[in-house]
């Protein structure tokens, strides 16, 4: 039988073109489900995330509500225990005299300042010392350049040099001794002060705990209504260095336990700060 060879090709390039035909029919079949697929996966995912932001939303609301419920009955509460309830007095302090208040102030005004130790003192007296050579130096040499002639341009660069690096650096402060002395006598003071005007307060505080009265507003809004368990002497350490906060830094508002918070930075916004975080723990639930 004769086999025309170019027949049999084409044939064969025929049934390709078909097979390629098929595949391409099919490659867009399986493109086309997988964009539906995926389409499908996007609308879902923005369902969910619709219904996530609405369920966010939503137990915001009642966390809201939650803790408008709980001013309520704090608020509430407290009406029908004043009625019945002796009331803690945290603001009038006959036993703590103002002594000692300005010599707890006047010791933490000596922590904050910069003081120097024998070693330091040594070490400045012989930084100020060579300053004080290098000076003389300079000067001289400033003295020196209307003498010298004119070809002599490298040691006029040279002395200019040298002054002009005197007149960038600064002296050094001298250690003051006597400042030192009075700073860590007024520490000592301080520190003694504080101890017995902590003492003073801590037991009024427990006295209070320990007969149930009634906390003052300023006082609850900081603290909550009582010591969280396991943590009462935590609790009754920073109540009463909120308290002496108050004293030291003559805080009298009714609601508001710290007053607003200082604007510069020292050993007062860091006690603020450091109040302000430990109430806001014994707060929670």
């Amino acid at each position: 039988m004769n086999i025309d060879p170019v027949k049999a090709l084409n044939d064969k390039l025929e049934r390709l073109k078909k097979d390629l035909q098929s595949l391409t029919t099919r490659l867009d079949d399986t493109q086309t489900e997988a964009a539906q697929q995926q389409l499908s996966i996007t609308n879902q995912l923005k369902d969910n995330s619709r219904k996530l932001t609405k369920t966010d939303e939503r137990v915001n609301e009642l966390a809201e509500s939650v803790h408008r419920l709980e001013r309520l009955l704090v608020a509430l509460n407290r009406k029908i225990r004043a009625s019945n309830t002796e009331r803690a007095d945290f603001d009038t302090w006959p036993e703590i005299t103002e002594n000692q208040l300005t010599r707890i102030a006047a010791g933490q005004d000596a922590y904050a300042r910069k003081t120097f130790t024998p070693q330091e003192a040594k070490l400045t007296r012989k930084a100020i010392a060579e300053y004080d050579r290098d000076a003389r130096e300079a000067m001289e040499a400033a003295e020196a350049l209307t003498h010298l002639p004119a070809n002599a341009e490298a040691l006029w660069r040279k002395n200019y040099r040298q002054w002009h690096d005197i007149t960038a650096r600064t002296r050094p402060d001298l250690p003051d001794d006597d400042t030192h002395a009075k700073d860590t006598a007024a520490k000592s003071a301080g520190n003694t002060a504080i101890a017995e005007v902590r003492q003073h307060i801590r037991t009024r505080v427990e006295d209070a705990v320990a007969r149930d009265l009634l906390f003052p507003a300023w006082f609850e809004n900081a603290l909550g209504p009582a010591a969280p368990p396991g943590r009462a002497d935590d609790w009754l350490f920073t109540a009463t260095d909120v308290v002496l906060y108050r004293l030291l830094h003559n805080v009298t508002s009714p609601a508001d336990a710290l007053g607003p918070a200082p604007s510069e930075e020292g050993h007062r916004k860091t006690l603020h700060d450091r109040l302000t975080n430990e109430s806001a723990d014994y707060r929670r639930p």
